[in-house]
């Protein structure tokens, strides 16, 4: 994607992004951000993005994407911004592969800082996972916040926003990523060669992600494992076959937080196709969970819901995982059995 269509795609999240991206270009911008919102959301890209419309020094539309410093705040490479995350330490004698950021990477961001920009510019600070901070660096970036150096925008990006110190998050302006419409999803994973069928379901169970659909897409082993369940918990009729199944997934406890993620994936699709505007291809499944799709009454798919949810439940308390296997494949069948024709 071109820097342009980059920018557009944010611009699709609303009338504040079009101002963030003016007052940015324009460098009447506050000095903090914090970015926030599911992972896959983008927020990288975006802080990323925001740092090169401050850099670029073009007379025109910013970023404009061809400048010097657009080209190496792209790459990775201007020397005015400075990108912290955890493992890849800017301060001179930090191990690296930590899974905190250490408060020696703040001083380090606050010492070059300090020093006049290389382009007498401004410096742009992004810090990942900016969650990972531990305390102390947290507490000594709050300083910098308060009396930020001149010429200085620092951008914090995070899964976990309530790991920050409110007092950090109070002197940043928040920016909230929302989940991508799917229209979107499927055109960055046709642009990555993705399949039809298979960009449809990953976009569908990717939650509003693009970073996750991206992930799921060429991930067989999710792929596989979705087959399995939709057979398990959708294809069978018969509840002699309960005890022969869950032995076979007796195993399975590793991977059981995945297959109910999968499940309720499934039922969301289903209940989209009966009561929303997404109609998804429900080919794969047999005619019983088709009609169900086309028929079911609410309390049906609140109560599968419910089942998932109890199960999520009963596992959290070391019950017996065949057992709960067991009933929660006993309420499908039944469930299934009632649409047969």
């Amino acid at each position: 994607m071109t820097m342009h269509e980059i920018q557009e795609s944010f611009l699709r999240h609303g009338e504040d992004f079009r101002i963030l991206f003016s007052q940015l270009s324009e460098r009447t911008s506050v000095h903090a951000f914090l970015i926030t919102g599911e992972k896959g959301t983008g927020k990288k890209t975006l802080a990323n993005l925001m740092g090169m419309t401050l850099l670029c020094s073009s007379e025109g539309s910013r970023p404009c994407g061809t400048c010097r410093n657009c080209s190496l705040a792209e790459q990775g490479e201007h020397p005015d911004m400075i990108v912290i995350e955890k493992g890849k330490p800017i301060a001179p004698g930090v191990k690296k592969e930590r899974t905190t950021i250490p408060v020696e990477d703040i001083r380090e961001m606050i010492r070059i800082c300090g020093i006049r920009s290389t382009n007498g510019n401004m410096h742009v600070v992004v810090i990942r996972d900016a969650d990972k901070m531990t305390t102390q660096a947290q507490n000594c970036l709050l300083k910098t916040l308060e009396e930020p150096p001149a010429d200085t925008c620092i951008i914090l990006v995070t899964d976990h926003m309530e790991s920050l110190l409110t007092t950090v998050i109070s002197r940043c302006r928040i920016i909230r990523m929302k989940a991508w419409e799917d229209e979107y999803i499927l055109s960055v994973l046709q642009e990555h060669g993705v399949s039809a069928q298979r960009a449809a379901d990953a976009a569908a169970a990717s939650n509003g992600s693009v970073g996750k659909a991206l992930e799921l897409a060429s991930e067989e082993d999710y792929w596989q494992l979705r087959k399995d369940v939709t057979d398990v918990f959708f294809g069978n009729t018969s509840r002699s076959e309960i005890l022969k199944i869950s032995n076979q997934w007796k195993d399975k406890k590793q991977i059981a937080e995945e297959v109910l993620s999968i499940l309720e994936m499934i039922l969301l699709m289903l209940y989209e196709s009966r009561f929303g505007t997404r109609h998804a291809d429900l080919s794969v499944f047999p005619a019983q969970w088709q009609r169900f799709a086309a028929e079911a009454e609410m309390e049906s798919f609140v109560m599968l819901s419910e089942s998932v949810r109890e199960t999520r439940r009963q596992l959290q308390f070391s019950v017996n995982f065949q057992a709960v296997l067991e009933r929660i494949i006993f309420i499908f069948i039944g469930e299934g059995n009632r649409w047969l024709l």
